[in-house]
């Protein structure tokens, strides 16, 4: 029995010795894939493109957010422009109807005056 346990035991040392390491065995959770020298050449030489593609992409972002401020300082600018100028729009406004209001008094007054002094020639005559 001793003779036998021994040779099952040599047996099956023997069969797993000859597994290479990196097998996918029946307890591993992740399989395990053989690629060629020309594909793993293709793949890296198409995440060296995805890098270079990325920091291109990064840059103009960049670029496109320092474009963004640029244009939003402008827009704040001309905002504040456009409010001073309705202010300015508003007091001269109000300038020239008063003005208009001043120049109606005035022409009143001048009708007035000269239709007083229609009636008094008129009594004279």
């Amino acid at each position: 029995m001793k003779k036998w346990s021994l040779i099952f035991c040599l047996l099956f040392l023997l069969f797993f010795w000859g597994l290479p390491a990196d097998a996918a065995s029946p307890f591993s959770s992740e399989k395990t894939y053989r690629i060629t020298e020309t594909e793993l050449s293709r793949l890296e030489s198409d995440l060296d493109r995805a890098l270079e593609e990325k920091e291109k992409q990064k840059e103009q972002s960049e670029r496109l957010r320092k474009q963004l401020r640029t244009l939003e300082n402008q827009s704040e600018e001309r905002k504040k422009a456009l409010e001073t100028v309705r202010k300015s729009f508003e007091e001269y406004a109000e300038e020239e109807q008063k003005k208009q209001k001043r120049l109606r008094r005035e022409r009143n007054a001048a009708l007035g005056l000269a239709g007083l002094l229609a009636v008094a020639l008129a009594a004279r005559a």
